[in-house]
């Protein structure tokens, strides 16, 4: 049986609370079969930008690669 899976994060839409700026990061994971395919959404995280700062807001107590965040964001 074939099987494909692939995971792809990425920026969702971007929003504003007064001075904050927040960037959702998403992972949208893929399983390709055959003849069907399944995809799920999983937030994984805000960046939250402030006049004077920068952070990352995780979601879930899974590790992730912060660069590969920032870089999602701010390429």
């Amino acid at each position: 049986m074939f099987s494909k899976t692939k995971k792809v994060k990425e920026v969702g839409k971007v929003f504003k609370v007064g001075e904050r700026t927040f960037y959702p990061i998403i992972e949208i994971s893929t399983v390709e079969m055959e003849t069907s395919f399944t995809e799920s959404i999983s937030p994984l995280a805000f960046v939250v930008v402030e006049p004077l700062k920068k952070y990352i807001l995780p979601l879930t107590e899974d590790e992730f690669d912060t660069e590969e965040i920032i870089e999602l964001v701010f390429q």
